[in-house]
């Protein structure tokens, strides 16, 4: 049953939805994607979009990525589909159905497994991606 004023169910079939042009976006570091596309490619598909209050993307990663150190203007949670990875700040791997919740501003980073890996991200609302300098966690200068 629907509260009133909440509108019907939004369903998301992600073979059926194109990826997403981040590039035009401006929401992810142009530093990270020509990295994802150097190690053969990667890329997310937008799901949810303010339906109900939620923003989600479904995303790839090739083998031996490393995303770099970054934080967000909003909290996520990301839930490992396929693959795995291991976490730069501490260490922790995680993979397949292993989950983690990061705050704002949390500075995180990480290496993908040997088959890449496939996530997916639930936030509040669409938030932006800040690289930032590994010793001291400012923002990164940009790069040239």
């Amino acid at each position: 049953m629907t509260e009133p004023g909440r509108g019907p169910a939004a369903y998301f079939h992600v073979d059926q939805l194109d990826w997403a042009d981040d590039r035009a976006s401006g929401t992810i570091p142009a530093e990270m994607l020509e990295e994802a596309a150097r190690r053969g490619g990667g890329g997310r598909k937008h799901l949810a979009t303010g339906e109900s209050g939620f923003w989600s993307t479904w995303s790839t990663m090739p083998a031996g990525y490393t995303m770099p150190l970054h934080r967000h203007d909003d909290d996520e949670m990301v839930v490992v589909l396929d693959g795995g990875c291991t976490m730069a700040a501490d260490g922790v791997t995680l993979e397949a159905h292993d989950s983690m919740v990061l705050p704002a501003g949390v500075v995180h980073g990480f290496t993908c497994g040997p088959t890449g890996m496939t996530l997916l991200t639930i936030a509040r609302r669409a938030y932006r991606t800040e690289l930032v300098e590994p010793a001291s966690g400012a923002p990164a200068p940009p790069r040239r």
